[in-house]
């Protein structure tokens, strides 16, 4: 790093990429590197400050990122080399879609100097007991500590990608654009079981995309992403969906900083 200075743009569906980014802060802040985090859907990415060393961390979603990010990282700015490292979070791989992101900040004049993919505990489909995350966990949280001192002493390394990755991450971005169709909408259904539901409107509140409105009941509209919050964080498991196993769910962090509008 060439200055002592660092800024955490991130998003985190239900957790895991924030815990990264805070255990980042928190090595870059031991070793004098002032850093601050900062959630990538209240940020205006036109506002970033790039003469800080800048750090953007988001989650895997079907080999890819969600279209919130990406829309993100194509308004960002362009750079006359301002350092960046990039993380992420994923269940099982993610086929080095980091490196395809990389790649299109480098085309924006960005320096990378470092990337990394960190296994965390599944939020999606097969979502695994407290013992197997806890297991991930006790893993992947040295090697995010190893990471962070390994930016500060530009010794971090890059993830590498290729022709074939690059070519996999272009279709994954047509799969992953198709979740903003009307058809596919429909088909991403929560249910609300009315007998649980307190109305408290958490969901409303966490949901990144200002998808949910409290009614009587929450009500979904047709801007979701899929990122799990609203049926993860929900405080009487009164939201329920096909994409999960028995309807298990995932924290990755408490829920009062899921809560994208209150500061880190």
């Amino acid at each position: 790093m060439k200055v002592n200075k660092s800024d955490i743009y991130v998003f985190s569906g239900t957790g895991n990429t924030l815990s990264i980014a805070k255990k980042i802060a928190e090595v870059f802040n031991s070793k004098n590197v002032l850093t601050k985090v900062h959630r990538i859907e209240a940020t205006d990415p036109k506002n970033i400050e790039l003469s800080s060393t800048i750090g953007i961390g988001f989650t895997v979603a079907c080999w890819n990122t969600y279209p919130m990010v990406k829309k993100w990282l194509k308004a960002l700015p362009v750079s006359n080399g301002t350092e960046v490292f990039l993380f992420d979070s994923m269940g099982d791989s993610s086929f080095k879609m980091i490196a395809s992101i990389a790649k299109q900040l480098e085309n924006k004049g960005y320096k990378i100097i470092g990337s990394k993919e960190f296994k965390m505990p599944n939020n999606f489909l097969l979502v695994e007991k407290e013992e197997k995350k806890l297991k991930k966990l006790n893993i992947t949280m040295p090697l995010v500590e190893k990471f962070a001192e390994d930016i500060i002493a530009g010794k971090a390394d890059a993830v590498k990608g290729g022709f074939i990755y690059c070519l996999f991450f272009s279709f994954t971005s047509l799969v992953v654009n198709t979740w903003n169709w009307k058809l596919s909408q429909k088909m991403i259904t929560f249910k609300i079981d009315k007998q649980l539901c307190t109305k408290c409107g958490l969901c409303a509140d966490i949901c990144p995309k200002n998808n949910i409105t409290m009614n009587e009941f929450p009500v979904f509209n047709n801007k979701c992403e899929i990122c799990l919050r609203c049926i993860s964080y929900c405080p009487v498991k009164a939201i329920s969906s096909k994409l999960l196993y028995k309807n298990r769910t995932h924290r990755g962090i408490p829920t009062g900083e899921i809560k994208w509008r209150n500061p880190i």
